[in-house]
């Protein structure tokens, strides 16, 4: 879900996974609110996957539609994960021994790039896996659009999806690039980075040396 849970929406997924299911009117109760109002919270978590809709009999009457909370809604719930991703990478990269620092930062890249690699089949052009990555990237929640401008072949990020680890440094950045290169087998090139004020991170393929200006 790429929209952050507000204090409402985690009231819901608690209340779910503390009840294991209830329908609209317990919701309403349990919020205040109308029945509108709680039917489009509902659709914008349910699209998010972070609850399923289910009928569920009754002793008299028809069948009640009621709610879940999904594996996917109670990670949402869980701990904020971005603190400690922000721990761990200080640790890494605030490591004193140089070669176990890198090595660490290696294999973070090759975990990363192996996630995304053995989804884009053996496409044989540059342009055809820059168009798969995209779609791959979109699919795990990145804001990625690719565009293929003349001769140059690019992706570009919507917004950063490591802001707080690139606050510590550039590092982050770097092992992104890294990680388009070893997926797309070609090299890849900044051209504007949300890191440095810019709109966007927009990475050139198979343009060694492209500088210019911003997305």
């Amino acid at each position: 879900m790429s929209a952050a849970l507000d204090n409402r929406d985690r009231e819901i997924l608690q209340h779910l996974h503390d009840v294991l299911v209830c329908d609209v009117q317990e919701l309403c109760e349990l919020l205040g609110v109308t029945r509108n109002a709680i039917r489009q919270r509902i659709s914008r978590l349910e699209s998010g996957g972070l609850l399923v809709a289910e009928l569920q009999s009754q002793t008299r009457g028809r069948p009640r539609n009621v709610y879940r909370v999904t594996p996917e809604g109670l990670h949402a719930l869980g701990e904020n994960y971005r603190q400690l991703a922000v721990v761990l990478w200080q640790a890494i990269v605030g490591y004193e021994d140089g070669a176990v620092r890198e090595a660490l930062i290696g294999r973070v890249q090759t975990a990363l790039a192996n996630r995304f690699r053995g989804s884009l089949g053996s496409s044989e052009t540059v342009e055809k896996r820059v168009d798969d990555l995209a779609d791959e990237m979109k699919a795990s929640g990145f804001n990625v659009e690719s565009d293929h401008s003349g001769s140059l072949h690019i992706l570009r990020e919507t917004s950063c999806p490591f802001p707080m680890l690139s606050d510590i440094d550039d590092t982050i950045c770097q092992l992104e690039r890294r990680v388009l290169e070893q997926v797309l087998g070609a090299p890849v090139e900044f051209h504007g980075r949300c890191r440095d004020g810019q709109s966007c991170c927009e990475f050139h393929v198979g343009a060694a040396g492209v500088t210019g200006s911003s997305c």
